[in-house]
């Protein structure tokens, strides 16, 4: 499958500088919210000191000292980056998301549309995508098609089939679709390159790395066998009101909230809501956002309201809003399910809580435990942890 992959370097920071242009020319750092911090995006002035995504956040400071913090504004990234993959559609219908500044899009069979050159692909994504500096690498398999897409220098690569074990040796292992922990740990193996991995055999890196070994052997030698995921579109209900000045006074977004939910209630047109957010565009500009998911669809205004309510009344916005917001998700005609007085908790409601858990963490929290080989004298090979959906 031949695969094209987009990367937008400092796609973060580059959304941080158009809304501060003071900033331009400064070395810049943004982290992430979750510990232990790391480095979210930074600016390519930092990046020439040697600080780069998914560092540890206290090594970029003593790398780059003088650095101008940003605080994240992860919500605005998202609905940013958003537009990015739905402006992809209008070149394929089958676009993953690989993460803010990275996707990747099935390009198979398209070559005759634009002229029997790959490149050409390369350049309507460009073209498509404008002033954002997007890079394009087109290759057999996604990891190869990365290794090309993030070479700043070359805009445009292609990757013949065939030729990726050789394209990928040089690459630097930090381009491995790993942890960073795992990451670290093969730098201190003093296995610096693609080429360093490759040259190990298969026993080895399983002794060292486990269950990622087979995978680690595997795109060091230029095969990549996994699947594109497509994004799959996703209904959306949203609307805004704005203030006169900046409102902090919970009452008052409160009303602003219920106001909303009967500005949607029209569109909703009956349909039962999954995923309700509340939003606030804070005074500094930035976007503060609260998601719940429900357990069941839900359709009542007077419920959903209730649910508004509750959300902006315990978790307010942490400073003054210009203006609110709320959006309604995961749509569906099913309304709720009517639970007789004496009803046992079955099988299926068992399952609808598994799917929900798994619609908001992105994975099933729960494991079921599989027999796969009793009769071996190793109690761990007896029997396996799967993933469970039901």
């Amino acid at each position: 499958m031949r695969i094209a992959a987009v990367c937008l370097s400092h796609f973060v920071c580059g959304v941080e500088l158009r809304r501060r242009p003071d900033l331009r020319g400064l070395p810049l750092l943004i982290g992430d919210s979750d510990p232990p911090k790391r480095v979210l995006d930074c600016s390519a002035e930092a990046e020439r000191l040697g600080v780069f995504a998914g560092l540890p956040f206290r090594q970029a400071l003593s790398r780059c000292p003088s650095a101008v913090q940003v605080p994240p504004d992860v919500p605005t990234y998202q609905d940013r980056w958003e537009g990015v993959l739905d402006s992809l559609w209008r070149i394929s219908p089958e676009v993953e998301d690989g993460g803010i500044g990275l996707s990747y899009v099935n390009v198979t069979g398209l070559s005759p549309h634009y002229g029997s050159r790959e490149s050409a692909i390369a350049e309507a994504i460009r073209r498509l995508l404008g002033s954002q500096g997007a890079t394009v690498g087109i290759a057999e398999g996604k990891f190869a098609a990365r290794v090309a897409a993030c070479d700043p220098t070359a805009g445009i690569r292609i990757v013949d089939p065939g030729d990726e074990a050789r394209f990928v040796a040089r690459a630097p292992v930090e381009l491995l679709p790993l942890a960073p922990a795992l990451v670290d740990r093969l730098k201190l193996l003093a296995l610096d390159e693609i080429a360093d991995v490759a040259a190990l055999p298969l026993p080895a890196l399983v002794a060292q790395f486990g269950k990622a070994g087979p995978r680690l052997w595997e795109l060091a030698n230029g095969i990549d066998t996994e699947a594109l995921r497509p994004r799959q579109p996703v209904p959306v209900l949203e609307e805004w009101l704005a203030f006169d000045g900046p409102v902090s006074t919970v009452e008052v977004l409160v009303v602003a909230g219920r106001q909303l939910v009967s500005r949607l209630n029209s569109p909703l047109a009956g349909r039962g809501v999954r995923s309700v957010s509340t939003r606030a565009e804070l005074a500094s500009g930035r976007i503060w956002d609260r998601r719940l998911v429900l357990r069941e669809a839900v359709s009542e205004t007077d419920r959903i309201a209730f649910i508004v309510k509750t959300m902006l009344t315990e978790t307010p916005p942490p400073a003054p809003a210009l203006r609110v917001g709320l959006r309604f998700a995961g749509l569906t005609g099913e309304s709720g399910r009517q639970l007789s007085l004496l009803e046992r908790r079955s099988r299926d409601s068992l399952g609808d809580a598994i799917r929900q858990l798994k619609a908001r963490f992105g994975h099933s929290p729960i494991y079921r435990c599989l027999e796969v080989e009793p009769w071996s004298v190793i109690p761990e090979d007896r029997h396996l942890l799967i993933e469970s959906d039901e």
